[in-house]
């Protein structure tokens, strides 16, 4: 398993290489300001995207590969008729956007009414948002990980292509229209190359759109469950967002914007594999206990993960944000390692709500999502106006705490089933790394030499403990992984023989 989340985590690597070039060229390009603005019309559009997805994007993880057991002809047919039911759905929605931005602006908020023509190009790009998720999940679903991941690369290279048209003059409306652009081009060819292994290219059932909705019942029902969380959820990091914008202004936005950007390549190196890896395994599974086994050994897997890559990004966050951004962004450090802490922690709870989704406990599902959106929204209303952005982190925070205890005693509750004890260890690992790195990082900024030795010293010794706290299984495999490289390095260096 470790090695599927270690390709996986390289071509996320590569694709937060790309995202960090887009963010970089931004952030020169347009300012604090301009990235305050992109944050701010992203939230909104992103309540529209959320409410007319359907959760079909989610659904395809959910559904495709067990069509897989029926033949290679039913996943082709199901991904034909919800590509088409998007499509449907997104190109009208984007028209409708765009007449309201043009004859109504003030229905998306007075503090974006200045902003107009930004909201008018960013609801262009609406169906690529969408159906892109999809397909990137469709990907995984019915072709396969790797797949999927090359599909992600691509789609980073798009926004780095329209933050270039920023860069070169067009601003921050050049970058919505060029991603607009170039991201329809990538949808089409992606959606005309997916193809299921062993399905028929020539002899394809003919799909009317009639037929496009008759989608099965069980996906109909897994999307009405889902239509409150889908709708309401995008609501509460639009307030955080919105409300950050409407008390401090543009410039504190994309200073949480920047905490917030860090934050995000978390998600983007682990995140994916809970996706596109962790989702379709767990529901190829027929019992409770063994997808609990198999959710604890992903688990396990990704603390040791967490392990390496969170001692350095903490620790140098406020560094990071000035390669990340600009110098401007770097007094968002003090807010990092509250972002931080909800993306680990939510992707902690998310290895467990996967199992919630797979037995169809839907009702627990949503009811549970939605109280924590709305801890989220009624935190951020006390804490923002009294605590600044530190009170945006600690509501951001929030939320997964409450998901990852919740998740843990209903599973137990329900199924008698609970977290291994490598498991356990590994995460909790990863919480107390949380806690000191982020301490550190966040009280002692700045780039001296003998901060950052100190710093480089900090980090050395948290990873040594943390070799030594993870289970023996996982030293062994570091051992031998690291006695075949310096094997394959020393062949690679030998000189040859050139005798006969």
């Amino acid at each position: 398993m470790i090695r599927a989340l270690v390709g996986i985590g390289l071509l996320q690597f590569v694709t937060m290489l790309l995202l960090l070039a887009r963010t970089k060229i931004l952030a020169i390009s347009v300012g604090v300001t301009g990235v305050g603005t992109i944050s701010a019309v992203d939230s909104t559009t992103a309540v529209v995207l959320q409410t007319l997805s359907l959760s079909l994007s989610f659904a395809a993880l959910r559904f495709l590969p067990a069509a897989l057991r029926e033949s290679p002809s039913a996943p082709d047919l199901l991904y034909r008729k919800m590509r088409t039911v998007l499509v449907t759905l997104f190109v009208p929605a984007m028209v409708v956007c765009i007449g309201v931005s043009v004859f109504a602006p003030r229905v998306w908020g007075v503090a974006l009414m200045p902003y107009q023509r930004t909201v008018i190009l960013a609801f262009a790009g609406l169906p690529v948002i969408g159906i892109i998720a999809f397909l990137i999940n469709a990907y995984a679903g019915a072709m396969g990980y790797m797949q999927a991941m090359r599909l992600t690369v691509a789609h980073a290279a798009t926004m780095v292509v329209a933050a270039l048209a920023a860069a070169a003059g067009l601003g921050v409306d050049g970058f919505y229209a060029t991603y607009a652009l170039l991201g329809t081009a990538l949808i089409v060819v992606a959606s005309s190359r997916l193809h299921v292994a062993g399905a028929p290219k020539a002899d394809r059932e003919r799909l009317r759109l009639r037929d496009a909705f008759r989608l099965p019942p069980a996906m109909w029902r897994f999307a009405a469950w889902l239509m409150p969380l889908t709708f309401l959820a995008p609501y509460a990091a639009w307030f955080v967002k919105y409300s950050t914008l409407k008390l401090y202004g543009v410039a504190a936005a994309g200073i949480l914007q920047g905490a917030i950007g860090i934050s995000l390549s978390v998600r983007t190196i682990l995140g994916a594999a809970h996706a596109i890896f962790l989702t379709p395994n767990v529901n190829r599974k027929a019992e409770s206990a063994s997808r609990m086994v198999w959710a604890n050994e992903f688990q396990r897997t990704t603390g040791l993960l967490f392990a390496l890559t969170l001692p350095p990004l903490l620790l140098f966050s406020d560094i990071a944000l000035r390669v990340l951004y600009a110098p401007a962004f770097h007094t968002a450090s003090a807010f990092v390692p509250w972002f931080v802490a909800a993306e680990v922690i939510t992707l902690l709870s998310g290895t467990y709500q996967s199992l919630i989704i797979a037995d169809d406990r839907m009702g627990f599902h949503v009811f549970q999502n939605l109280a924590a959106q709305a801890l989220l929204a009624g935190t951020a209303a006390l804490a923002i106006p009294t605590l600044g952005l530190m009170g945006a982190g600690i509501a951001v925070l929030s939320a997964p705490m409450f998901l990852l205890v919740t998740t843990l005693v209903f599973l137990h509750r329900e199924y008698r089933v609970r977290i291994s004890h490598d498991a356990a260890r590994t995460s909790l690992l990863a919480v107390v790394i949380l806690i000191v790195a982020g301490a550190i990082g966040s009280n002692y900024p700045g780039s001296s030499v003998r901060l950052l030795a100190v710093k480089a010293a900090v980090c050395g010794i948290i990873w040594l403990i943390a070799y030594n706290v993870i289970p023996g299984e996982d030293r062994a495999w570091r051992r031998d992984w690291g006695a075949r490289s310096r094997s394959r390095l020393t062949t690679r260096t030998a000189p040859r023989d050139e005798t006969a």
